[in-house]
């Protein structure tokens, strides 16, 4: 899996941030408590990147900065998610309640292949059972996140997008049907190019519990949609 971070960082930290989607690797920041310069976490020997993020709001002496891992692997990977935590705290990298955090998934690690009408299956699946559990997903993550337009709840219209990428043949055509879910709790747009989904529905945090309480619940839901059966039947 994949983890973006949204925070803010202390002007001073010494982190260059690249553009929005044109992210520049994460070499090292310099320690708040007492000025050292930080060498920052990589995993197998590849780094973290930091880009801009319009939706992230700061003040003044600090910058907006979205801090987006290499591609993540078992328990290993988990490790590392909190050692780069617990540096990205040390050089003073806080949220506030305009950041998130988004969690990727590639679907063929969890249904073991990427053709695309299991694909498309798939993802009917996993619409539904995030539209079921909207409350839920919304209330553990503790603040406003169902009222931000890049992470809103599913629009009825979604349920039809999800059929249509079960049941038209054409590759292109789900692909057109993902991308039109937009961007809302959980995020289709890339399944067919890309082969992920990114859940969108988590506020921005550097709490290790929450991260594994929000991790842990996407690995869930990436279960649960393995037993998704005949309740499916509705405009989900």
């Amino acid at each position: 899996c994949g983890v973006e971070l949204e925070t803010t960082i202390p002007a001073a930290a010494g982190i260059v941030v690249g553009p929005y989607h044109g992210g520049l690797p994460v070499d090292e920041g310099v320690a708040t408590a007492t000025g050292q310069r930080l060498a920052a976490p990589r995993f197998g020997g590849t780094r973290w990147r930091a880009e801009r993020d319009g939706s992230i709001r700061c003040e003044g002496g600090r910058a907006a900065c979205e801090f987006v891992s290499p591609v993540l692997a078992g328990a290993a990977g988990v490790e590392h998610l909190l050692a780069f935590v617990d540096w990205a705290k040390a050089i003073g990298a806080t949220v506030n309640a305009s950041c998130g955090c988004h969690i990727t998934v590639g679907v063929a690690s969890v249904i073991g292949t990427s053709e695309p009408q299991a694909v498309g299956g798939f993802a009917r699946k996993l619409a539904h059972l995030a539209h079921w559990h909207a409350r839920a997903l919304y209330g553990q993550t503790g603040t406003g996140r169902h009222l931000s337009n890049y992470s809103r709840p599913f629009e009825a219209a979604v349920g039809a997008h999800a059929r249509r990428m079960l049941r038209r043949p054409l590759p292109a055509d789900k692909d057109s049907a993902a991308r039109c879910c937009g961007r809302g709790m959980v995020n289709f747009g890339k399944l067919f190019t890309h082969g992920v989904v990114e859940f969108r529905v988590f506020a921005g945090t550097l709490n290790p519990q929450k991260l594994m309480h929000h991790l842990a619940t996407v690995l869930g839901l990436r279960s649960e949609e393995r037993r998704v059966g005949k309740e499916c039947r509705s405009r989900w």
